[in-house]
């Protein structure tokens, strides 16, 4: 049982939190990083010493004269190649793990979510932003490392090495790189902005691919190819618009940088040649710094765009929080504790409750259901039978009263518990694309056997026996390989194989041929055994088992009692009787 942790916080602690567990492999990258700032003017300060000795010896004495430099030279670049592959091995071992982890994190925040933040979500949108989120956590931890650790431990080095030369290269060195670094910070927030809407943009058109290749079949029935287009060519149309007005902005600012990076690099070649004119400057010295010069724009050329990649990364991350990580809906309360149900008995106190938005459903609602009882429910489509069963399981909160189960608020027991001691067949059951055995199974540890058992009961194992792969064949994308019969067969298995004290049925043989309905239509009676049962009904059949009939009108139970009972007021539920079609409810007049 997974217990959902609210992760609220701020894009900085988030990060903070997710590299937290890879100190020691990010402190030996920073420490290789520091080495390679060393080597970015040490290879630099060799070769100067190489040339200043080359200048003052004769040529048959060159190689005794640098032998010794040579050496050191060539030592330091077999270190740094070491170095870098331990930096590359570090990588290896926690970046995938990282971003794994991340993912992880932020799927299981999001499946905490309530039902009605998941119904205005797009289901493609939000997978999206979690890849999104594992991908900017481990740019943004890289770019940190590689780009600024490096960029300033170089600049730090650099000019030292170029003080050594000439005090006015240390200068001109920090002048420029603080003129480039403050251009670039300022640049980086119009960045992160344009990256956000960048992100926004990439997750609607991914969600509205998901959307339209989850509905393929309403596209062939109502030939919608022309409109998915459309829509699709409009959406990506924001998306190019997005990216343009980025890579715009981006084209300008490269334009500003390139500028400065000749302006500096010019500057130094005229000192360069004053100072040699002058004698204060060795061939060495040109080389040395010439060779840092071009180090030092080109790391701090590669960190405007790790600043632009960090900027985008941290949008793209803090607009993904923004959504994944709002708060939840429903919580456990405090100290909440375990449901325990003796019983089943169940309890509507005085209920008020209204969707967001809308005008109130219920109000002052008072039932009870006795343990063991089966109550069908019905009512026109809107009268409150569904809601009335998606509050027992607390997919919604209540906004006055209490529901209770065996004298225990729901609102104070943990959810997860709750859940546990509720079953569920829902009309139009939706199947993970794994195995049969692994949806059937899914809540549960049963074995195989206990599966198969179950299947039986269910009269799914005719079907499935009859597969090339028996159980072990995948349902598809929400079961779409199986018939709505099938996957039904599939949802009664589960339920009988949980094995939860209340039941709730809506319409669970709805979807069956009457052959298949009478021959599970046993095994469901014999599953209501001992249980508290509560049956969303549209097929009228159905009412003639139950034990109690609620009649729902507009948020009201304006009828209880058994079939006969409810015939005899000749009030609604004889208005639904009498007006049934093919043995289903009828709809409300004028609908």
């Amino acid at each position: 049982m997974i217990e959902f942790k609210e992760y609220i916080m701020n894009t900085v602690k988030f990060i903070r939190e997710s590299l937290a567990p890879y100190k020691l492999y990010i402190s030996i990258q920073i420490i290789i990083i520091f080495f390679s700032a060393v080597n970015h003017s040490l290879s630099p300060y060799l070769t100067k010493l190489i040339i200043d000795k080359l200048t003052v010896t004769q040529p048959d004495q060159a190689v005794q004269a640098v032998a010794n430099l040579g050496i050191m030279y060539i030592s330091l670049q077999i270190v740094m190649i070491a170095m870098w592959r331990i930096y590359d091995y570090c990588y290896l071992k926690y970046v995938p793990l990282l971003r794994t982890k991340v993912a992880h994190r932020m799927m299981m925040y999001t499946t905490g979510h309530s039902h009605n933040y998941f119904q205005n979500q797009f289901a493609g949108s939000l997978t999206n932003k979690v890849v999104d989120a594992a991908k900017a956590v481990t740019g943004i931890s890289q770019t940190m490392i590689n780009s600024f650790a490096g960029a300033a431990l170089s600049l730090l080095v650099a000019a030292y090495a170029m003080w050594s030369v000439h005090l006015w290269f240390s200068v001109l060195v920090f002048i420029w790189a603080a003129i480039a670094i403050f251009f670039s910070t300022k640049v980086s927030k119009k960045s992160s902005k344009l990256a956000k809407k960048s992100a926004e943009a990439s997750s609607r058109v991914v969600g509205n691919i998901v959307d339209t290749l989850g509905n393929i079949n309403n596209v062939r029935a109502f030939t919608g190819y022309n409109t998915e287009s459309n829509r699709l060519k409009v959406i990506q149309g924001d998306f190019v618009n997005a990216m343009r007005a980025r890579n715009w902005f981006m084209l300008k600012v490269y334009s500003i940088q390139g500028t400065l990076f000749s302006l500096y690099q010019s500057l130094c070649l005229a000192l360069l040649i004053y100072l040699y004119s002058k004698g204060q400057v060795t061939a060495g010295d040109f080389a040395m710094i010439l060779t840092i010069n071009h180090t030092i724009i080109d790391i701090i050329w590669q960190l405007s765009h790790s600043m632009r990649d960090f900027s985008e990364d941290y949008g793209t991350l803090e607009q993904a929080l923004q959504i994944i990580q709002e708060p939840y809906e429903i919580t456990d309360a405090a100290n909440a504790k375990e449901l325990a149900v003796t019983k089943g008995k169940i309890t509507f106190d005085q209920v008020g409750f209204h969707y967001k938005n809308a005008t109130p459903l219920f109000g002052n609602l008072s039932v009870t259901v006795e343990p063991n009882q089966k109550v069908g429910l019905v009512g026109y489509s809107g009268s409150g039978k569904s809601t009335f069963v998606n509050l027992i399981m607390r997919l919604y909160d209540i906004n006055f009263g209490k529901i209770l189960i065996d004298d225990q608020d729901i609102k104070y027991v943990t959810q997860n518990s709750l859940r546990e001691n509720i079953s569920i067949i829902p009309q139009d059951p939706s199947l993970f694309h794994r195995t049969l055995m692994e949806n059937i199974r899914y809540g549960t540890s049963a074995t195989d056997n206990e599966v198969i058992m179950a299947a039986k009961k269910a009269h799914a194992d005719e079907f499935i026996s009859k597969l090339t792969l028996g159980y072990n064949s995948l349902v598809g994308e929400r079961g779409v390989k199986l018939s709505g019969g099938q996957r039904q067969r599939v949802a009664i298995a589960r339920a009988i194989l949980k094995n939860a004290p209340i039941l709730i049925l809506d319409e669970a043989t709805s979807q069956l041929d009457s052959v298949t309905e009478a021959l599970i239509q046993e095994s469901i009676f014999k599953l209501m055994q001992k249980k508290t049962a509560l049956v969303v009904a549209h097929r009228l059949s159905t009412l003639l088992h139950m034990d109690r009939i609620l009649v729902f009108d507009q948020g009201k139970i304006v009828e209880d009692g058994t079939h006969d009972e409810l015939l005899a007021l000749n009030g609604l539920y004889k208005t639904l009787w009498d007006a049934q079609v093919g043995g289903f409810l009828p709809d409300k007049p004028g609908e």
